[in-house]
């Protein structure tokens, strides 16, 4: 694309079962659309991609896949001298690598504390159960006397 005239584009279409985008990175089901058009500084990357992470929900610990999706809008220099970072760079080679850059941007979008579903209710603190799989039957514990305005202010009044 390199050699190709300003304003000359092609679009990239992915559909992978799965790929490992790094040591510590695996992606199943990563699927998107990227087009690449010739500028005079470079090639210009927009389009967006999805997959699915394996991790483990932070509340009841149980292992399910994350939805990701990141968004390409980014400028690759080219010659490489022009470049200011180091990942928006098309190589002599004229191969460009986006792996760094898809890395980064899926690791951006992974949540800080990722959930198997919005209402997990945890894992109970008495028996270690999964409370989204069984109830437990265990007495409510007894507020500690240290904390008993405060639980009168967050029941109401009666």
């Amino acid at each position: 694309m390199l050699h190709q005239t300003v304003g000359y584009n092609r679009t990239f279409d992915f559909d992978h079962p799965s790929v490992q985008v790094s040591d510590d990175l695996d992606v199943s089901n990563l699927q998107g659309e990227l087009r690449l058009t010739r500028t005079a500084q470079g090639l210009y990357a927009t389009g967006t991609l999805h997959g699915t992470i394996g991790t483990e929900c932070v509340r009841c610990l149980t292992p399910f896949g994350q939805n990701l999706a990141i968004t390409f809008d980014d400028l690759f220099a080219y010659p490489p001298s022009k470049a200011i970072e180091p990942l928006l760079v098309v190589p002599e080679t004229g191969l460009l690598d986006l792996t760094p850059l898809t890395r980064e941007y899926m690791l951006l979008s992974f949540p800080l504390r990722p959930l198997c579903r919005p209402d997990c209710r945890g894992l109970c603190p008495e028996c270690g159960a999964n409370r989204n799989e069984t109830k437990c039957d265990h007495e409510t514990p007894a507020t500690d006397p240290r904390l008993a305005g405060l639980r009168a202010l967050l029941d109401g009044p009666a």
